[in-house]
């Protein structure tokens, strides 16, 4: 694996936690004995990685001494990879030249241990374990009998916590090592699958699950760390599941553990979390027993619910998870039945709707538009959804009478493209009447975003100029569609636009965006910009860091050292 390409070769997981203790600072020394590099990287604590690379960057070994041990390379060594990159390709001669005097390399941890007995070993592991939470409670979990891994699990998750934790409460900068006995646990679980251990497998996930949700209670989670990890163990949860055989001699005990799990009041402010778990218990519904135990749940309503946003939401989601089953335990007609008699779920409005277009049925798909569109008025949104499926069961049909006036209704509120079907419905002889109605309807509705993509679509440049000189900042977007005609004047909208900014700013950053603006005008039109100019010089000659970004300006430079 070489330095150059060393990303396309890494787990993308953790190369996405590598890249971001690379950049957190965490690195706290990177020094080379030889061909071999070693630093320290801050993590739960502070661990030594090693790196040796020949002289073409290949990376011929790497060692870390952090207790990961789920895959080829840890984060620590892959933040390493990308400093060592940052450093350059020529790393092999960079050694040479400031090795020569060195001794021979420090000998490897690996050949060290290797020479030692095996009583040794255990007292040093020992040693270290007693020392150390995470390394004790990281053996115990690796190397756990079958009825303690859970509780080993669940001890590697909450030392990694507390390492970090200061007061309670974990920051913003120790969030991504908090979660890392949580991923030592999502990657055993992935051993756990692979083995067919399913039952300890989803356990695991559950662990996870708990412990991560917990966590969220008292840490900053901007980068969503801790709810990544939550919807990691769930997945991880849905992957066992689906590697179960029919009759799993656990399938109920799998069952009943995250159906449990998924109701706990931990899910109460975050049900999409909830019904995830929930929607991984689908593949065992072949059993009459379950399927019945979810079917119940998901035909109960939360009376305690007060939102009436949130209690559709939660309905709309158990509704499709009861459409999942019927899929696939029953039959597409079946399904079909279900959905007609729901059609107040949005989700299965549209999707009947589809269903009607794609059978060319377009007066049931305009009806169910048009009785949604009632039945939702509440919702903007949901209303545009539908009135825009009506428009194409319009269109399919051929009535442009109802499409004209869906699309002036559309156009009116501020959607272009609904502006050019307008236009294709429309014979060339009566659209500039048309237009100019358009246009006089669109500025009493002060709909500037369209108002003036018409006006360019369309050529109307007048008006266009009229809109620049009444909103000058536009000049800078819209000149080029107001030249060659108009040059003399948009060079004048440009020269006031500038002066007006001139007179505001006062700091480097403004005086930049003043140059950048005569340096467009001047590109535009040569010469627009002179008056403005020697004004700004003269004005504001005793302010040393605008005249220094104006005399940046090849035209100027040397100019106005008055």
């Amino acid at each position: 694996m070489n330095l150059k390409n060393f990303e396309t070769q890494v787990d993308s997981k953790i190369l996405a936690r590598g890249r971001d203790y690379y950049k957190s600072d965490t690195i706290l020394s990177l020094e080379h004995d030889g061909a071999e590099w070693i630093a320290e990287v801050e993590g739960s604590e502070d661990y030594e990685v090693s790196v040796t690379i020949s002289d073409n960057g290949e990376i011929t070994d790497t060692y870390c001494d952090c207790p990961y041990d789920w895959g080829i390379y840890c984060k620590h060594q892959v933040a390493i990879f990308f400093a060592l990159k940052e450093k350059g390709t020529n790393l092999g001669i960079e050694m040479k030249e400031q090795t020569k005097n060195k001794v021979k390399s420090k000998q490897s941890l690996e050949n060290i241990l290797s020479k030692l007995d095996k009583q040794t070993l255990i007292s040093l592991l020992m040693e270290y374990a007693e020392s150390n939470k995470t390394i004790k409670s990281d053996i115990q979990l690796r190397y756990a009998e079958k009825d303690d891994i859970a509780k080993s699990a669940r001890q590697v998750i909450k030392n990694a916590i507390n390492a970090v934790s200061h007061r309670g409460y974990v920051e913003y900068r120790y969030v991504d090592a908090s979660t890392d006995g949580a991923d030592t646990v999502l990657q055993m679980i992935g051993d756990k699958i692979d083995s067919n251990e399913l039952l300890t497998a989803v356990l695991l996930g559950i662990i996870v699950a708990e412990e991560m949700m917990d966590l969220l209670g008292y840490c900053d989670d901007s980068n969503g760390t801790v709810g990544g990890a939550i919807s990691e163990a769930i997945g991880r949860i849905g992957d066992a599941i689906l590697s179960m055989p029919e009759n799993y001699i656990d399938g109920k005990k799998i069952f009943n553990a995250v159906f449990s799990h998924s109701l706990s009041d931990s899910y109460s402010g975050w049900t999409d979390w909830r019904f995830d778990l929930l929607s991984t218990l689908i593949p065992l519904c072949y059993n009459s027993e379950h399927r019945t135990q979810l079917e119940n749940y998901l035909s109960t309503s939360d009376n305690q619910k007060t939102n009436d946003f949130s209690r559709d939401y939660d309905l709309r989601q158990k509704q499709r998870i009861q459409l999942e089953i019927i899929k696939q335990f029953d039959n597409e007609i079946s399904a079909m039945h279900y959905i007609e008699h729901n059609l107040d779920n949005f989700d299965f409005r549209c999707t009947a709707i589809r269903l009607s277009m794609e059978n060319k049925d377009y007066t049931n798909a305009i009806s169910l538009c048009i009785e949604g569109e009632e039945m939702h008025s509440n919702s903007v949104c949901y209303v545009r959804t539908l009135q825009e499926h009506r428009y194409s069961a319009y269109e399919a049909e051929g009535n442009q009478h109802e499409q004209k006036k869906l699309a002036l209704a559309f156009l009116l509120d501020g959607k272009f493209d609904y502006f050019l079907k307008y236009k294709d419905l429309h014979h060339k002889s009566e659209w500039q009447e048309i237009l100019n109605d358009i246009l006089n309807k669109i500025e009493k509705n002060s709909r500037r975003g369209i108002y003036v993509q018409i006006l360019v679509h369309e050529k109307l440049k007048p008006q266009l100029l009229n809109y620049c000189e009444k909103s000058p900042k536009s000049i800078e977007y819209y000149y080029k569609e107001l030249l060659p005609e108009y040059k003399n004047e948009v060079g004048k909208i440009f020269s006031n636009y500038i002066g007006a900014l001139a007179t505001g700013a006062d700091n480097r950053r403004d005086y930049g965006e003043v140059c950048r603006l005569i340096k467009m005008c001047d590109k535009a039109c040569p010469g627009a910009t002179d008056n403005v100019c020697n004004e700004i010089f003269e004005k504001y000659a005793k302010r040393p860091a605008f005249m220094d970004e104006m005399r940046k300006i090849k035209k100027f430079k040397g100019g106005g050292s008055k």
